[in-house]
C-alpha cells in the first residue's frame, strides 16, 4: 500500500521526504523557510501541519471528572459522575467492539456519539457500539478505512496493488479486525463494515480469491477454515 501511494503522490508532482522531520520555521513576518533534521532548508510560504488534535479538558480537571487522554467515559457515554456524559473528540470511551479504551478524532465518531446520547437520555440505554471509521479524498482517489489492525495476525489483499482499485484486509484468530478500500465494488465496503462490527469469522483462502465474491469468505461459527 505504501509503494502504491508513493508512487501515485510522486507522479502527480508531490515531493515526499523519508526521515526527516521539521526542526523549525524561519521567516519575518511570514514562513520563508522550513529548517529539517538534517539540516537541509527548504523554501515554501505556506505550511500545513497534520498532527492531530489534544483534547481540551482542563476545564473538567477540577469538577471531580475522571480525565486521561479525554473526559473517560464508559461503554455508555457517561463519565465518573452519574448523568453526565462527553461525546465526540474529546471523550475517551470503552470500544465494546474491540475491549480496549480509544479515543477517536473523526466526525464521522462525533456524529454516532451525539446521536446515541440522544437514544440515552430518551431512555434507550444501550452500549455504544461504532466501528472506528476514516476515509479521505486526494487527487481522484477515495478511499476507506475501517476498525482497528492492532495485533493482526494475517493480511489479505483484493484487486490489484499496483492500482488504484484495491482492498487490504486484516484478521485477527480468523476474525475481521479491520479493512481498507479504494474505489472498490460497495459489497466489500459493505461487507467491510459489517465483517469489523460482527468480528466475523472469515476463511483466508476465500477472502484472497478475486475470482470469487467477498461475501463467500464469510464463515458460520461451526464452519472449517479453509
Amino acid at each position: 500500500m505504501s509503494e502504491f501511494f508513493e508512487r501515485y503522490y510522486v507522479a502527480r508532482g508531490v515531493q515526499l521526504l523519508k526521515r526527516e522531520s521539521v526542526v523549525r520555521l524561519e521567516g519575518k513576518g511570514r514562513v520563508r523557510t522550513a529548517v529539517l533534521s538534517s539540516g537541509r532548508t527548504i523554501p515554501c510560504d505556506l505550511v500545513v501541519a497534520g498532527v492531530g488534535a489534544t483534547p481540551v479538558s482542563e476545564l473538567f480537571t477540577n469538577g471531580g471528572l475522571a480525565v486521561e487522554n479525554g473526559i473517560v467515559v464508559n461503554e455508555y457515554l457517561e463519565t465518573n459522575q452519574r448523568g453526565i456524559f462527553a461525546a465526540g473528540d474529546v471523550a475517551n470511551y470503552f470500544d465494546i467492539i474491540f475491549h480496549k479504551r480509544r479515543r477517536v478524532e473523526h466526525w464521522d465518531n462525533a456524529v454516532s456519539q451525539g446521536q446515541h446520547w440522544a437514544a440515552l437520555v430518551r431512555g434507550d440505554r444501550k452500549p455504544f457500539s461504532h466501528v472506528p471509521y476514516f476515509f479521505s479524498d486526494v487527487f481522484d482517489l477515495s478511499y476507506e478505512l475501517w476498525g482497528d489492525s492492532e495485533g493482526a495476525t494475517q493480511t489479505f489483499a483484493r484487486g490489484d496493488l499496483n492500482s488504484s482499485s484495491f482492498s487490504v484486509w486484516w484478521l485477527k484468530q480468523s476474525r475481521l479486525v479491520s479493512a481498507f478500500a479504494m474505489n472498490r465494488p460497495d459489497e466489500e465496503r459493505q461487507a467491510a463494515a459489517d465483517w469489523v462490527k460482527a468480528r466475523q469469522l472469515v476463511s483466508p483462502e476465500g477472502l484472497a480469491d478475486n475470482n470469487r465474491a467477498v461475501k463467500e469468505a464469510a464463515l458460520s461459527a461451526g464452519s472449517p477454515l479453509a
